[in-house]
């Protein structure tokens, strides 16, 4: 039993961190400052810390079969951590300019990234389910948080509702796996169909199919996209830069959990679906994001577009090869987008909330050193060397090419080139265009550090990427 407790000590540090800072900011919160936000961060860094200290430990199986910690697992929470810790520095002056409630923002995002944890180290049907609706629940209230804007509350609503039917497919999957396999564990589930018998079962396909259908939805891949640039769009900017980034890593490790430890032996069938995903998701994602003025929108469709990208890396051969090259892409993208959203952050707090692309405008002349952080985020989401966007888009490329996909690397190649386009119009607005206000933008000194230490982050990974690849290159032994 301690064995297990010490498996999942950073869900454990996190659960009580969300006791702790609602009853802080309950108690506390007008006397003491900030109080719920430096709880929140103390509690992350004490999380980070633990994960650490056990990166090196044997993999372990936990409450009978419920968790798995692995070195996997252990990469995809530290980044979880990492990430979150980074959006909370943006959104700290932010949240104050707009007054929305510190205690209920931070509670929430903490019971949110709990629930990402559950997921990434589940090991099984049942905690998969606990771990998304976990996940999930809190994102629902926390879209809604800006009391009295009609554009939250509807964002809310379309999150809640597809996200609900979501969960319903899942949960129709898992039954359905359940009631041929008799188990709710991943790995007896993937012995037991890897029988010939059962390898081409139309039933565990149309399983396979609707639980595939729940986490590309969390993921935000065509067909399952349409909520994606609504809700970025309507939720605060604080919110959305939360949403386009924890969840993905969770649903991440959700689908590579379901599909290569509990269906390694139906490859042939999810590979194909997969595929099919991953073309459409890059072209309509790609497509639309042209016509986009609204940034947030924008970036919305671009994160389709960088799913399919993530899609193609996982029908590579073999298996520990795709994951860690979905896995490289992830860790670039969430990196990528918590600095772009960012960026848009501190922005918007001095009381206009940024998000067209009119409102870029001659940044380089308000604030060269914002402008310049926001130039390297698009040069790395177009693709453009030396930076880490590059580097992922090249190595998923090259494994396409490598592994007999020519033709699909040569269209996520020219899709690439194609999306440059809209990333561009944001670095021509902040360098080329007049401002249509004079007045210099100053940014929290906090904040700015730890911008500018996520670009660094997403510049260095693109000219050192064996720092990244020497990390997650411990997970070849796990598939």
């Amino acid at each position: 039993m301690l064995a297990n407790i010490i498996t999942i000590l950073p869900e454990i540090t996190l659960g009580i961190a969300a006791l702790v800072v609602m009853l802080a900011d309950l108690f506390f919160g007008k006397k003491v400052k900030n109080i719920a936000y430096i709880l929140t961060q103390v509690f992350l860094i004490i999380a980070a810390w633990i994960l650490l200290k056990s990166l090196n430990s044997h993999i372990h199986v936990g409450f009978e079969g419920q968790t798995l910690s692995n070195e996997l697992t252990f990469i995809l929470q530290e980044v979880i951590i990492l990430v979150a810790f980074f959006v909370f520095i943006y959104c700290k002056e932010y949240i104050e300019d707009r007054k929305l409630p510190q205690g209920e923002f931070y509670v929430l995002s903490l019971l949110s990234i709990l629930g990402a944890l559950v997921l990434t180290s589940a090991h099984s049907l049942l905690t998969i389910y606990i771990g998304l609706e976990l996940l999930s629940l809190p994102l629902y209230a926390l879209l809604a948080i800006r009391r009295g804007f009609a554009t939250g509350a509807e964002a809310a609503i379309k999150y809640f509702v597809l996200g609900a039917i979501a969960s319903g497919l899942l949960l129709y999957g898992m039954s359905f796996i359940y009631g041929v396999t008799g188990s709710l564990d991943l790995t007896e589930i993937g012995r037991y169909l890897a029988n010939p018998e059962m390898a081409h079962s139309q039933i565990v396909l149309i399983a396979m199919v609707l639980m595939i259908a729940t986490a590309t939805f969390k993921l935000g891949a065509v067909p399952f996209h349409m909520w994606v640039p609504d809700v970025y769009e309507g939720s605060p900017n604080a919110v959305t830069a939360f949403l386009a980034s924890v969840p993905k890593v969770a649903a991440f490790a959700m689908l590579v959990n379901i599909l290569m430890i509990g269906m390694p032996a139906q490859a042939f069938a999810w590979s194909k679906v997969l595929t099919v995903l991953a073309v459409l998701s890059i072209f309509f994602g790609n497509l639309l994001a042209l016509a986009q003025k609204n940034v947030k929108r924008m970036l919305g469709y671009s994160t389709i577009s960088h799913i399919g990208f993530v899609l193609l890396a996982l029908i590579l051969n073999p298996a520990a090869f795709a994951v860690s090259t979905a896995l490289f892409y992830v860790i670039i993208y969430v990196l990528m987008s918590a600095a772009g959203f960012g960026v848009l952050i501190v922005l918007s707090v001095r009381g206009n909330e940024v998000e067209n692309l009119a409102d870029f405008a001659g940044l380089n002349r308000r604030n060269p050193w914002i402008a310049f952080i926001m130039l390297i985020v698009m040069f790395s989401m177009a693709g453009i060397p030396p930076l880490s966007g590059f580097t992922a888009k090249l190595f998923v490329i090259m494994g396409l090419i490598d592994t007999g996909h020519l033709g699909l690397g040569i269209y996520a190649l020219i899709m690439s080139v194609i999306a440059c386009y809209y990333y561009l119009r944001v670095i021509k607005s902040m360098y080329f265009d007049l401002p249509k206000n004079q007045t210099p933008v100053y940014a929290n000194k906090v904040t700015l550090f730890g911008l500018s230490i996520n670009a660094a982050l997403i510049l260095l990974l693109g000219i050192f990427p064996a720092l990244l690849v020497t990390l997650i290159s411990p997970i070849y032994g796990l598939f």
